[in-house]
């Protein structure tokens, strides 16, 4: 066994970290798939999370990732009311360079000898063309296009999501949901971050964006000229008068040395796992920052495949997401009550529900 090994047998058994049912390492060495499927908890039902498709530094990385990103999954789906528990899988390596008919089918395979204790659907470097060709071997699968049985982009019903999490904050701490006049800034506009955009220009608020993508930028900013760009996410975070930042981009944006630097009143976006260590919500709330906690603000993409399983309907879904304004404001509520920081008390009202389902 080797230190590294033993580095993630201790996460799993022994930390905060861990406590998943099921950790399950994928290998198809035709196609070159690495792949770790990590089953956080069932007590809601099946586990139900994206695939991720990213070209970690280390496999150690990885691990940690999708640990982090299941266990997040089954706070979010306990939020959002579903009957579903957390689950998720990371595929190691460069999609631009190794994707490939043959990985994706072999990754279906993979999934599907768990036999539906795991569902998978799209995440960051996997897309509804992915998920069509990985259903071709696995039953288990959302995401899926509408030709294929399927409902679709969730990005649309995420970027919702996120919207009405931020007129919830704005309720919160201004007694006004609406965003018209307000300074938000859009750190990642890709899949989810563009549609959050289209929904912040229609409700009036001033927007900036940066990307580490210049053609994702420069789409928007094309098409809506009233957009300006910060030149990455330190300079945006930094924008004077900004009154909510909004990281759509990977996790561990809300850190030691961002925290600090925060301009914003408010923290509301799409990533997941924002919150780089624990602490970190405890130092936003002492800079009196409102942060309104990913994996509940971000639940409408979650929502809308789990739909899929049972006949997608989108207004059914848009209804259903809805609903996030009201959940977030109650945070908010059990948040002051408790005197906790809003991470926490989400944290408390989802482990309520994961307990009462065992």
């Amino acid at each position: 066994m080797t230190e590294a090994d033993n580095g993630v047998l201790h996460t799993l058994f022994h930390s905060d970290q861990g406590g998943h049912e099921q950790v399950v390492l994928c290998q198809d060495r035709a196609s070159g798939l690495k792949a770790v499927i990590a089953i956080h908890s069932t007590a809601l039902g099946p586990a139900l999370g994206g695939t991720r498709f990213y070209p970690y530094a280390t496999e150690e990385e990885a691990v940690a990732d999708v640990l982090n990103l299941s266990r997040g999954m089954s706070y979010k789906n306990a939020m959002a009311g579903l009957d579903h528990g957390g689950g998720k899988a990371v595929i190691i390596g460069d999609p631009d360079r190794i994707k490939s008919e043959e990985l994706l089918l072999a990754f279906g395979r993979c999934v599907a000898s768990l036999g539906g204790r795991y569902v998978t659907a799209c995440d960051v470097g996997t897309y509804v063309s992915d998920m069509d060709v990985v259903a071709r071997e696995c039953r288990w699968t959302t995401g899926r296009s509408p030709e294929n049985g399927g409902a679709g982009d969730s990005s649309v019903l995420t970027a919702f999501g996120v919207y009405q999490g931020m007129r919830a904050s704005a309720e919160h701490l201004w007694g006004d949901p609406s965003l018209r006049g307000r300074k938000v800034g859009v750190a990642g506009v890709g899949k989810v971050g563009h549609h959050l955009v289209e929904h912040l220009l229609e409700d009036g608020a001033e927007v900036v964006i940066t990307d580490v993508r210049e053609e994702s930028v420069n789409r928007i900013v094309h098409k809506h000229p009233s957009v300006t760009a910060a030149a990455d996410t330190e300079a945006l975070i930094r924008t004077e008068g900004l009154d909510i930042y909004a990281p759509c981009a990977l996790g561990g944006a809300l850190n030691d040395d961002t925290v600090p630097v925060l301009t914003a009143k408010v923290v509301c976006g799409a990533a997941n796992n924002q919150l780089a260590h624990p602490g970190v919500e405890k130092d936003l709330a002492d800079r009196s920052i409102l942060y309104a906690p990913d994996y509940v603000v971000n639940a409408g993409g979650v929502i809308q495949v789990a739909d899929e399983l049972h006949g997608f309907d989108f207004d059914r879904c848009k209804a259903k997401a809805s609903k996030i304004f009201d959940t977030t404001l109650a945070i908010f509520a059990r948040a002051k009550e408790d005197g906790i920081p809003p991470a926490a008390a989400a944290d408390r009202i989802a482990e309520q529900r994961i307990s009462e389902g065992r």
